[in-house]
């Protein structure tokens, strides 16, 4: 008992300096870091481990982002990404093309991996399900705000009548091979 009293307050030093140490220590995922020793312990940067070396450190210059390939694009056309700086994006693949926009609608934040996609005469758009505002996929302008066409979109139109109509944020997008890569910036 008294060997473990001696080394209380040793063993506490010790266990705060590694919190220190973890707490000050944050991992390096630019693509400079890709010129290290490879038998460095580090983890790899996410670009480089997708992209390759070059391919990322030009991806990076261009302010592209690879946030999906087109396989994962086989049973769903929408995929909810969550990128590395918490920031929520839906990624659409309609025929050859691919959009991208803010992961949850203007009107009421319905995340807009559950909405429809349609084809309308300016191009594919996208419908939540929840009140049915509509969105085109290529501008993010409002084709429909909360369309009052069944009870439970009455209420929830009714709700935004005052409100004006909020354009969907959207982001540039284009596949290379198979590749999705997304311009946030």
């Amino acid at each position: 008992m008294k060997n473990e009293e001696a080394l209380a307050p040793f063993s506490h030093n010790v266990r705060r300096e590694r919190q220190e140490e973890e707490a000050h220590s944050e991992p390096n995922l630019s693509v400079e870091a890709c010129d290290r020793n490879p038998k460095s312990s580090k983890k790899t940067p996410k670009l480089e481990r997708y992209l390759g070396l070059e391919e990322a450190r030009e991806a990076a210059a261009a302010g592209w982002t690879k946030v999906a390939s087109l396989q994962d694009f086989v049973s769903k056309p929408i995929k909810a990404i969550i990128l590395d700086d918490g920031k929520a994006v839906c990624v659409y693949k309609v025929g050859d093309n691919v959009y991208c926009s803010d992961a949850n609608s203007t009107a009421y934040q319905y995340p807009l991996v559950d909405a429809s996609i349609l084809k309308t005469k300016g191009g594919p758009a996208v419908e939540v399900g929840l009140d049915g505002t509509t969105y085109d996929l290529a501008t993010g302008k409002v084709l429909s705000w909360c369309p009052k066409n069944t009870l439970g979109r009455k209420i929830l139109g009714a709700l935004k009548d005052r409100s004006s109509p909020v354009d969907l944020p959207v982001y540039p997008a284009r596949v290379e091979g198979q590749d999705v890569l997304v311009k946030l910036s």
